[in-house]
This record gives structure tokens, C-alpha cells and sequence, in this order.
């Protein structure tokens, strides 16, 4: 599934400026997507149209789709995580299938996602007894389990550790790369997870700045001039490093 955005403008009530201005981009399926800039540049806005969850004032977001698909069609993950649910693990995860509630592959999938995010030991856990980065790995797998071909993540990987980001971004290329799914990921990390992306959106103060692969556009002038920062020469070396063009 692709998605296309034409012409948007978009601002919340009583904002000093536009959210997001001038905006036109099309996401292609089989790609994986880093979305970067600086606190408050319009990243999370920007998924929350995708996801239908805001409307801009002006221009489209397509396709088009009635609300009965979204949640066959758009996951969303968002920033901020539930501090407390009362169910267990696999119960949450089990809640990514209720779109699918009809179909008989249920279990299947929730089985995966719970291996894919490394919570099957944990699954009869309760979630208000979990660290921070388990319960985010518990939501990516709700997600994963609702196994939408457009898949939106909002920081996903803030808490967590090393491995678990590794195993993660692994997953998320090949959901990518082999399922054929459109991942939109918003992050601050630009020394790993550059290596497992396809493209690189850089946003500052709701416009879309730069775009292309990582190699394309990690570069110390673009940095500068997104976050107004330099970076010495070594910390550059190891945005995106050893990344092979695909």
C-alpha cells in the first residue's frame, strides 16, 4: 500500500505557525521510512494524517478509505505508551487481531509478533509489572499482530536496549523489504537505524526540507541545517555508516 500526500497544510488552533506547510510526498509499499527533525518540526503530526487521526485544512491524503478498513489497512503507533492496562501481554497483543477478528489465523499471528519482539517467556505477564521498554516492545507487537501494509511508528525504539533495537529494525526492514509493507518511522536515532532504512524525510518547522536515501542525505550541511548543530567529523563517520545503497 502506498500513500500519497498532496498540497497539505495543517495547524493547530492558536498555533504561532503552520504544523505542516507545502507538504507533497509520495510513500511507496516495500519501503522503509526514517522521518527526522528537531522537537516540535511536525513528525508526529505528520503520521496522525496519515493515520486519519487529524484532517488538514488543506490538501489530500490518499487513498481515500472508509473507516471500517483503517485499522485493516493503517497501524499506528504512537509516541506516548499506555502507563497502565489490566491485561497481560499476550492479551494486548491478541487486541492488534480484532480487525481480523473473523479470520482463523489469529493465534498464528499473535505467536509471531510475541517471538519477532522477543515476549513469548513474558506473555503471561502482567503489563503494569513491565519496565518501559518492554511494554514498548509489547505494542509493537500489537502492531505487528495486526499486520497492516501500512505500518506508522512514532519513536519506536526510544527504551529500547540495544539488542532489542537491532532486532527490531531487522524486522522492520524485512516487513519492508519481503512483505512488501510501507513503514513510516519517526526517530532521533541517526547512527543506527540508518542502516536498515530506504529513504530519509528531514522536516524542520513543518516543511519538508530533505529527502532521499541516507547516503544521499546524511551530510554535515544538512544536519546544520535541520537541527542548527555541528557535528565533528568522527560522530558524522558513524551516521549511517556502512550503509549499501538498495
Amino acid at each position: 500500500m502506498q500513500c500519497e500526500l498532496l498540497d497539505i497544510e495543517f495547524s493547530y488552533a492558536r498555533a504561532e505557525r503552520k504544523t505542516l506547510s507545502q507538504l507533497s510526498y509520495r510513500f511507496k509499499a516495500a519501503c522503509f521510512y526514517g522521518v527526522y527533525g528537531a522537537n516540535g518540526s511536525g513528525k508526529s503530526s505528520l503520521l496522525k494524517i496519515i493515520s486519519r487521526e487529524l484532517t488538514p485544512q488543506q490538501g489530500q491524503c490518499k487513498p481515500k478509505l472508509p473507516f471500517a478498513e483503517r485499522a485493516r489497512r493503517i497501524a499506528l503507533m504512537e509516541q506516548e505508551l499506555p502507563s497502565r492496562i489490566p491485561l497481560s501481554v499476550r492479551e494486548i497483543v491478541e487486541l492488534g487481531r480484532y480487525a481480523w477478528r473473523q479470520e482463523k489465523d489469529a493465534p498464528e499471528a499473535v505467536e509471531t509478533a510475541l517471538a519477532a519482539l522477543d515476549l513469548t517467556h513474558l506473555q503471561q505477564r502482567g503489563y503494569n509489572l513491565l519496565s518501559g521498554g518492554e511494554k514498548q516492545r509489547v505494542m509493537l507487537a500489537r502492531m505487528l499482530a495486526q499486520d497492516c501494509p501500512l505500518m506508522l511508528l512514532d519513536e519506536p525504539t526510544s527504551s529500547l536496549d540495544l539488542k532489542h533495537q537491532l532486532d527490531f529494525y531487522k524486522t522492520m526492514r524485512q516487513k519492508a523489504s519481503q512483505e512488501g509493507k510501507c513503514v513510516i518511522m519517526v526517530s532521533q536515532d541517526l547512527f543506527l537505524a540508518p542502516r536498515f532504512l530506504d529513504q530519509i524525510l528531514f522536516f524542520k518547522e513543518g516543511r519538508l526540507l530533505f529527502s532521499g536515501s541516507p547516503r544521499q542525505v546524511l551530510k554535515p550541511e544538512n544536519i546544520k541545517s535541520v537541527y542548527d548543530c555541528e557535528l565533528e567529523n568522527e560522530m558524522l563517520d558513524l551516521c549511517g555508516g556502512e550503509i549499501q545503497e538498495r
